[in-house]
């Protein structure tokens, strides 16, 4: 938020240390051009309706995304401003286009225990490496993307049924895999979230939501799971294996 003046200096006087060109986005509080916000869908979909600050923070990222394709860039960094990060290692790995080594999504934090597996020893040093998200990573606190990956979440997220962390997460909708650094190279600040995670809104009690809300996890699923069978190798990255040195150091390619 532009009135976040606290956050604002915080993280500008750690990005100081770097040498990266970034800017704030000023956050929006309702969604803007190309995105529908569908209430009653959410409901049965997701349990409830959406919170004002959840639909501010999925308007503000969308929004960045369609800015991000308006623009001669070919490689996008997003940060929310409530983070610490390890500027050098940033720096390392967007010195590379990420999509040429089959990234187009990489998430760089998460807030809850995630299932993955190892898709790259090694990745920027010997104690970076990448890993393959299956199922849910919540959060959007830091994540790099390419066009390709922009434009396929602006394809799948432009109805608003759920936060957008949760929209995100579905790559089995993007049709790309979903990406991780271990370990994090961004840690979330603590303190209060201005979305206000942890005012409860009950779910919705009506029997045909509840028949729904089961139908459509249990189809998407199921939509998961095939994705998962059936994709391709997730990246030209060769052999997992912990071997040589790191493929995308100071020297790599």
């Amino acid at each position: 938020m532009a009135s976040a003046h606290q956050r604002r200096e915080q993280f500008a006087a750690g990005a100081a240390h770097g040498t990266a060109r970034w800017e704030f986005f000023d956050a929006l509080r309702l969604p803007a051009q190309g995105l529908h916000y569908d209430e009653p869908l959410t409901v049965r979909r997701f349990g409830r309706a959406l919170k004002p600050g959840e639909v501010g923070c999925y308007a503000s990222h969308y929004e960045v995304w369609r800015q991000f394709l308006m623009s001669a860039a070919d490689q996008l960094l997003v940060f929310e401003d409530d983070v610490m990060v390890d500027w050098p290692l940033i720096e390392q790995l967007c010195a590379h286009r990420l999509a040429d080594h089959g990234i187009d999504v990489l998430r760089l934090y998460t807030s809850h225990p995630i299932n993955v597996r190892i898709a790259k020893y090694k990745l920027l040093s010997d104690h970076s490496h990448l890993m393959q998200v299956r199922g849910y990573l919540y959060g959007t606190q830091a994540y790099v993307l390419s066009r390709r990956g922009a434009e396929a979440l602006l394809s799948a997220c432009r109805v608003m049924t759920m936060p957008v962390d949760w929209a995100m997460s579905r790559y089995w909708v993007c049709g790309m895999p979903a990406f991780t650094l271990f370990p994090f190279p961004v840690l979330e600040r603590h303190g209060p979230s201005t979305i206000e995670h942890a005012q409860q809104i009950g779910a919705s009690s009506l029997a045909s939501h509840r028949v729904d809300r089961f139908l459509w996890r249990l189809r998407d699923r199921a939509a998961r799971a095939w994705f998962d069978l059936t994709s391709s190798p997730a990246s030209p990255m060769g052999s997992t294996a912990d071997v040589g040195g790191p493929y995308l150091g100071p020297s790599g390619t």
